[in-house]
């Protein structure tokens, strides 16, 4: 049976998402490996870094923006649900659903918020005040993204329905 564009549409989706994660893994990697040579080069030979703050500062903006379209796809994002799990599984899932809409709109608002911001950086030239300096759009343009790409999750969640299921309790 051939795809339908809705699911051939989400199947790029979900890759992008999961591309998305992958690289805020590198993210977490550059920061990790920027952090431990700033250590070695500032205490060790005397000679410190002008970029690996700024470079951390960079990528930590990236792997948020990047790995929260994947948490909201598996849906793994905070979520407390002392309150749902007192429900009856009809009026947990209305509620659910209903968040559903609510956490779709604030991104999808956000999103639209923050690429006009970052269409403004791009169109003026600002640039970051730290030591390394960048174009600001090439850092924020990773906010957008994330909120638009997880508002979407949160819509193809409205959409398939499922029924509320009670959240597990993680023991250690």
């Amino acid at each position: 049976m051939r795809p339908t564009l809705p699911g051939r549409a989400a199947a790029l989706h979900d890759g992008l998402t999961r591309l998305g994660f992958v690289l805020s893994g590198v993210c977490l990697l550059v920061i990790v490996v920027s952090y431990c040579y700033e250590v070695v080069a500032r205490y060790f030979l005397a000679s410190p870094t002008t970029w690996a703050s700024s470079l951390v500062s960079y990528m930590l903006c990236y792997m948020v923006f990047l790995a929260m379209p994947e948490l909201s796809r598996q849906r793994v994002h905070i979520f407390i649900s002392i309150f749902l799990d007192t429900l009856k599984i009809r009026d947990a899932t209305l509620i659910q659903r209903g968040t559903y809409v609510v956490a779709a709109v604030a991104c999808l608002l956000g999103a639209a918020f923050c690429m006009k911001a970052t269409y403004a950086q791009f169109t003026t030239g600002i640039e970051t005040v730290n030591e390394w300096r960048i174009q600001k759009w090439m850092l924020s343009i990773a906010i957008p993204y994330g909120l638009f790409s997880a508002g979407i999750h949160y819509i193809r969640h409205f959409a398939r329905g499922e029924p509320y299921q009670t959240a597990e309790i993680v023991q250690s």
